[in-house]
């Protein structure tokens, strides 16, 4: 048993000290992977409670045959997708996250941030999963509950796409 199935079988047997644990251990990268999904940081730490709220709420659906992170990963994926559709965040605020202990891995290119913003949900999902939630494909399809093929379809296109936009910016500064 791995640790964080040790951890889920503690908090299950009520010791809080175990989900202390479980949230420190998550909580950055969780926290990492709404900032690049929502590009607002107050919207991303909502989101990131709003995900360990969740968590506790459904840990008794947790099943201890996939990897715990994944189940973690789709509870803030779906979180993320509710608060993209509420509202549309303005975009990310570089000295913000400079400046936050919390989210100190954050890259601050905003104009990547930015273009994440322009892609289709599904591709945009899968190469914030693959980067900012440093998740293997396998995982990833575990998370979106799709093919491995189409999880690889769709992070190819997406990074094809923003290369293309890259590559056009450079030729029209020019």
């Amino acid at each position: 048993m791995n640790r964080d199935d040790a951890l889920v079988r503690r908090i299950r047997a009520g010791d809080s000290a175990a989900l202390d644990e479980l949230i420190a251990c998550y909580y950055p990268r969780i926290l990492r992977f709404c900032y690049w999904h929502v590009a607002n940081r107050n919207d991303a730490e909502d989101a990131t409670q709003d995900t360990f709220l969740k968590l506790i709420l459904h840990l008794d659906s947790y099943e201890q045959r996939g990897k715990f992170s994944s189940f973690l990963y789709k509870i803030a994926s779906n979180v993320c997708v509710d608060y993209f559709r509420r509202s549309r965040p303005e975009p990310a605020n570089p000295e913000a996250a400079r400046n936050s202990p919390d989210i100190d891995k954050i890259e601050s290119n905003d104009s990547f941030a930015w273009r994440l913003r322009n892609l289709p949900e599904e591709q945009k999902s899968v190469v914030i999963l693959r980067f900012a939630g440093e998740l293997k494909i396998r995982e990833i399809a575990e998370v979106m509950d799709i093919p491995i093929r189409t999880a690889q379809s769709r992070l190819r296109a997406a990074l094809r796409r923003l290369k293309l936009e890259y590559l056009n910016e450079d030729r029209s500064e020019k």
